[in-house]
């Protein structure tokens, strides 16, 4: 099978990320398919959408040698992503989450998450943070920044994230779950990007009152995006954009994922000093960059789902419509790529049930 990754060859910036990498189950409930297992996790897609988009991509995670991370590795290195500080050892973990997509009578679809195996109901691993006692370690083999972006507090994110400002990167927040107040207020101090979806400001209200963060980016799902801008006043107001039509709309999950590759992809070559001296319109036509890529995103199946369907240039060349305001929709060109079996083989406690029920 033929394979949509891009061979154009450009001047690639540099990303680390630190976070959630995990492995998506991607179900059909209504569909007579297998599950499509993937990358996932916030850190894990931004990360490897920015691979997609041309860049040297640095997750930073602490795994485990599992079936779950075997398959993590095996999609990261397909689009390029660089394993250099990802760990596998006993005393990681290897996130997985269950998505399931479900279409009612009306043809209405929706999704839901999991963290249950559906075959046999045991809880699925979930995230352990990098420890702080190996930063020192990873700070000194890790390659020049051009973005650090980090999706959740721990005293290790908070550090490498001060450390990669520092040494002139810029630094993007997202946080994807509710953040202890110490460290949320050392990671506000530390960004100059923060975004973060309104279902997630309950746990992180003192976003919207942050200070320091040159560009604050509020997602309101369907409704679309608000943001505040210092553009070097003190005092600043917030702005809304409207979301983009989604054509054939068929799952949301990862569309706020999208947003931010976009938003780093047109943001980066600014630098710290450039976006505190950017234009307005320049902010505004990075975050609508974003916007389309998330209408995009919607289109299939999976955070990620259109990456594995339609070539790079048909990519390009969509997101260049929606921004336009066209609804052409790319007709896909294979199927997707990762596909696991009906054997649940992600799931450590049906492994060793059919270890035991094999012997």
């Amino acid at each position: 099978m033929s394979h949509n990754r891009s061979t154009k060859r450009r001047a690639k910036p540099h990303v680390i990320g630190t976070g959630l990498v995990a492995l998506d189950v991607v179900i059909a409930d209504n569909a007579d398919t297998d599950p499509v297992l993937c990358t996932g996790g916030t850190c894990g897609n931004v990360l490897t959408a920015l691979a997609y988009l041309g860049w040297n991509s640095y997750p930073v995670a602490r795994l485990r040698g599992d079936a779950a991370s075997k398959r993590i590795i095996e999609d990261l290195e397909f689009w390029g992503v660089k394993l250099d500080f990802i760990s596998l050892s006993d005393g990681g973990s290897t996130p997985v989450v269950v998505q399931h997509l479900r279409q009612t009578r009306d043809g209405q679809r929706s999704h839901s998450f999991s963290r249950k195996c559906p075959a046999c109901g045991a809880w699925l691993p979930w995230y352990k943070a990098v420890r702080v006692a190996n930063v020192p370690d990873l700070t000194t083999r890790m390659p020049k920044a051009d973005v650090f972006y980090f999706d959740r507090t721990s005293r290790a994110a908070v550090t490498l994230a001060q450390h990669a400002r520092r040494e002139g990167a810029l630094v993007v927040f997202e946080p994807s779950a509710e953040s202890e107040p110490n460290q949320l207020a050392d990671a506000l101090a530390a960004a100059h990007v923060v975004k973060v979806a309104n279902d997630r400001v309950s746990g992180n209200s003192a976003i919207l009152r942050a200070k320091t963060p040159l560009l604050l980016v509020e997602t309101l799902g369907s409704s679309g995006l608000r943001f505040a801008w210092s553009g070097g006043k003190k005092n600043r107001s917030w702005k809304t954009l409207q979301a983009f039509k989604v054509e054939s709309l068929r799952d949301s999950a990862g569309a706020g994922d999208w947003c931010t590759a976009g938003i780093i992809d047109s943001l980066w070559s600014l630098g710290p000093q450039g976006l505190a001296e950017a234009s307005s319109s320049t902010v505004q036509a990075a975050l609508m960059k974003g916007q389309a890529m998330a209408a995009w995103a919607c289109r299939y199946d999976g955070a990620r789902g259109g990456m594995y369907t339609v070539s790079r240039k048909d990519f390009d060349d969509t997101i260049a419509d929606i921004l336009k305001g066209k609804t052409k929709v790319v007709k896909e060109t294979n199927s997707p790529r990762t596909r696991g079996t009906i054997t649940p083989v992600w799931c450590d406690c049906c492994l060793t049930n059919t270890r035991v029920a094999s012997t």
